[in-house]
């Protein structure tokens, strides 16, 4: 599936570690080291077709790779091949608008489309729509279908004046044990925040289980069920700088409350680093959207 003459990028690792004992302290930088071997590449796969120019999500799940365009984009998930960047199957949700849709996961039954963007902090119908596998395991190259809605709002959000330094935006999400967790994207502190919801659909107001400084902008989560590995995808201003945090050794759901390691993935510029999902225990699928300097593009990355 990789293709050997790819390219890859050199980038700067920079371990971080936090205090166990202190849930929600910041984690501390203690080294910037130069991986001299590449050791960790981030690969590029493909290009993403023109359907997937703003790749804003990634969910592999039982062999399959989906993805979906963002704001202003139809209500469309994808089934990418991976051997050709290709669309193999275009998944139409009939009953509700693409609005902002920012991030994807999946569980055994269902797959979820986290329709929560919040650029500026003045939505009010946020929600994770929910579909079935069962209704788009067919051969059929186009489907169309109805989901059902996880409605929410966030309890400690008491203000809706827009403001483009919101600490209500969200662009993260992942399902353990029947709970969806969602991380917040903190435009304005650069912190993010972990709300729980059940993953039923109903309507609920939540607050927030814990807070991390993230120190930049996180754009996606992944979960790894087997290693129970969280990672966290995300940019510094200027989408500059990508970087994954894994989250490890936690105790139940306080995910951050145990160990803490943070990669830099090179410094280049504008390089919109949307998508992210497991495909082993040290390898991702990423994806970015378009931008002036990069186009849409699928990345296989390993720890």
């Amino acid at each position: 599936m990789i293709h050997s003459g790819i390219k890859n990028f050199i980038f700067i690792l920079i371990v971080l570690a936090g205090n166990a004992c202190n849930k929600n302290k910041p984690a501390q930088l203690f080294a910037v080291q130069q991986s001299d071997s590449v050791s960790n590449p981030t690969t590029l796969i493909h290009m993403l077709p023109s359907v997937l120019k703003e790749s804003s999500g990634l969910c592999y799940t039982d062999g399959n790779l989906w993805s979906f365009g963002d704001s202003g984009n139809p209500p469309n998930l994808y089934k990418i091949d991976t051997a050709t960047g290709t669309v193999l199957q275009t998944v139409t949700i009939s009953n509700y608008p693409n609005v902002d849709w920012e991030d994807i996961t999946a569980d055994s039954a269902f797959i979820y489309i986290g329709d929560f963007g919040n650029n500026y902090g003045d939505r009010k119908d946020l929600k994770i729509l929910r579909i079935r596998k069962s209704e788009i395991a067919v051969a059929a190259s186009s489907v169309s279908l109805g989901a059902e809605a996880i409605n929410f709002s966030y309890n400690d959000q008491t203000d809706f004046t827009p403001n483009d330094n919101t600490n209500f935006d969200c662009e993260a999400v992942i399902v353990v044990n029947d709970y969806l967790y969602l991380f917040t994207k903190d435009r304005g502190d650069l912190k993010t925040r972990c709300y729980k919801i059940p993953a039923i659909p109903a309507t609920y107001n939540l607050s927030p289980l814990s807070t991390f400084n993230s120190q930049g902008k996180i754009t996606a989560a992944a979960y790894n069920p087997q290693s129970k590995e969280i990672a966290l995808l995300g940019y510094m201003n200027k989408k500059v700088q990508s970087f994954i945090w894994l989250l490890n050794g936690y105790t139940t759901d306080q995910f951050f409350n145990g160990t803490t390691k943070r990669l830099n993935i090179g410094t280049q510029a504008d390089w919109q680093t949307e998508g992210l999902d497991y495909i082993s225990a040290d390898r991702f699928f990423m994806s970015c959207e378009s931008s002036a300097n990069h186009g849409a593009s699928l990345y296989n990355f390993r720890k």
